[in-house]
């Protein structure tokens, strides 16, 4: 690392704290590759992190906080005490991003039985949902209310009508989908109901 003489910094400080662009360009060239190293040692167990990502946004606070810096050495140690914190949080989030996936692994079950099964059983959603669409408004949103889950005197107090007509909204979009759905997507749909 080049380093600075007493009047050089002076300078150097002065047009950093101006913002001139050349100042931050060559405070980069200055400091970047022992702050890179400095990050990729700690980040050593981390492939996945980026060390160059996190120098540049070290760098970024040290223009966000310029006015601050009352010398080139407080700068420096503002960049690697950056660095350092930049390194332990995405360590952190790696972490737990880690600790996510070991558990989705754990909770998945991967065998072929099951995987197939849930393709069939999306599909079929998928089937049920574009039927549902098709219907006229009134059975659509009666449909889609008993697909949350809700029975007919929840709906029927939520749109203020009775459960007589919930009920014959419910009759008239059945027949609907028996016609427009296949075998597994009605099969599907007696269970929502």
């Amino acid at each position: 690392m080049k380093r600075l003489n007493s009047m050089d910094e002076k300078a150097l400080l002065n047009s950093f704290k101006s913002g001139d662009r050349r100042s931050i360009e060559q405070l980069y060239r200055l400091y970047q590759p022992a702050l890179l190293f400095f990050s990729k040692r700690i980040l050593y167990n981390y492939e996945t992190l980026d060390a160059q990502s996190i120098v540049q946004d070290s760098f970024l606070k040290v223009i966000e906080h310029k006015e601050e810096f009352t010398s080139i050495g407080g700068i420096k140690a503002f960049l690697y005490t950056a660095t350092k914190n930049n390194c332990f949080k995405a360590i952190e989030k790696e972490k737990v991003r880690l600790k996510r996936f070991d558990k989705y692994i754990v909770d998945f079950d991967e065998s072929e039985d099951v995987i197939v099964s849930q393709i069939i059983y999306t599909e079929v959603i998928s089937e049920l949902h574009s039927a549902i669409e098709l219907l006229p408004e009134q059975c659509r949103i009666i449909m889609q209310k008993f697909m949350e889950g809700k029975t007919a005197n929840e709906i029927s107090a939520e749109m203020d009508i009775t459960v007589s007509t919930i009920n014959n909204q419910k009759s008239r979009a059945v027949s609907l989908l028996r016609k427009r759905l296949s075998n597994a997507g009605f099969s599907l749909l007696t269970f929502f109901l």
